[in-house]
């Protein structure tokens, strides 16, 4: 069953509309947003720590100083998202170049990433936000990754955390059937090794925040981030969605990027506004998880990025995921000349970021 909630309200239906929202201090609208005519749109994105930008964004104005009348849900896993987008119950939603965009194009739902917000364009490989956290009794080894055989290990199918430890695995000579998978929501994983349910959680922050700070000592953190796995989250619209209304996207992906920016500079004012989005959630463990993934707070691409969305379509084809016999072109999965062209449009949003990477041989 997959949770949803309306942003604010956690388990009550109530719609949040940013440009009047009921769960957060009115905002005195700016002279630019009394004079442009708000344009509703239905936002929606996970309860995960990479997604803070979004909601920095509601709470912070960006989206109504923009024109932009937005009401966001929460949903808890990407594959509620894209269902959302394909049967038109949200406009705008989040998703994944490394895996949902692909598996979901590869399913015949045209989806496209036109802002990324989470990833690190320096790098081909690595996912800050995810870790592999087994319990103190469980029999796994630290430093030891083959001590995961045999084990019961709490993964979400589909999944970013589940293409990481598919990556751990494979770089110590393991694969998924050398373990136990048991298909879990990330949000339940820090209870679920608490109380010994399985032997090992791959959750991601912020989970990982949450396990490590409530067990402590009772836990062997076997790897925290690092380069394993690929990880490109952005905005996700649908090609018709994208060519029918470009300057809502333009506006949407624009707030977020501020969002983006605010979050790499301010990461405990940004936890502390995403308590709103996350249901009962330690500030601490959001900023934690938030300063664990300050380098992946990035709007832009590179040719890092290209190498990590088509390698993974790559892998995503041999396991037999994704019914191609050969990886989506690049600019299908990400709209480069889109991206590209908004942030030529406003420097600022990459001030303080490292160069960029000219080729795949400087890539991290």
């Amino acid at each position: 069953m997959v949770r949803s909630r309306w942003a604010c309200v956690a388990g009550t239906l109530v719609a949040v509309a940013v440009a009047a929202s009921a769960c957060s201090q009115p905002v005195a609208p700016t002279a630019q947003s009394s004079a442009v005519k708000q344009v509703k749109v239905k936002g929606l994105f996970a309860s995960a720590s990479n997604n803070v930008p979004m909601m920095v964004a509601a709470e912070n104005g960006y989206w109504r100083e923009r024109g932009l009348d937005v009401t966001v849900q929460v949903l808890d896993t990407g594959s509620a998202i894209a269902t959302a987008l394909v049967t038109g119950a949200a406009d705008i939603g989040a998703g994944n170049a490394t895996s949902s965009v692909p598996l979901s194009r590869a399913a015949g739902n045209d989806f496209v990433l036109v802002g990324p917000y989470h990833n690190n364009p320096l790098v081909v490989a690595g996912t800050e936000r995810v870790a592999i956290i087994a319990g103190k009794d469980s029999g796994v080894r630290a430093g030891d990754p083959r001590s995961l055989i045999g084990k019961s290990v709490a993964v979400t199918e589909g999944n970013t955390n589940e293409n990481y430890l598919r990556a751990y695995l494979q770089a110590h000579g393991m694969s998924m059937s050398d373990i136990k998978p048991v298909n879990m929501a990330y949000q339940d994983m820090p209870t679920a090794l608490s109380q010994g349910n399985v032997d090992v959680v791959v959750p991601m922050e912020p989970g990982v925040s949450e396990t490590i700070r409530k067990m402590g000592d009772a836990t062997i953190v076997l790897q925290r981030g690092g380069p394993y796995g690929s990880s490109v989250v952005g905005v996700m619209v649908t090609d018709k969605y994208l060519a029918e209304h470009p300057d809502v996207v333009k506006q949407y992906v624009l707030g977020v990027w501020e969002g983006v920016k605010f979050t790499r500079e301010h990461p405990e004012e940004a936890a502390a506004l995403a308590q709103r989005y996350i249901s009962g959630v330690n500030v601490e463990d959001v900023t934690s998880g938030l300063k664990q993934m300050r380098t992946e707070f990035d709007p832009r691409i590179s040719p890092c990025t290209e190498k990590a969305v088509m390698g993974e379509q790559a892998r995503l084809i041999a396991d037999h995921s994704m019914k191609l016999a050969k990886p989506l072109p690049y600019d299908k999965i990400v709209a480069t000349d889109f991206i590209k062209g908004l942030l030529a449009d406003d420097e600022g949003l990459a001030e303080g970021l490292a160069p960029l990477p000219a080729n795949v041989s400087e890539c991290k």
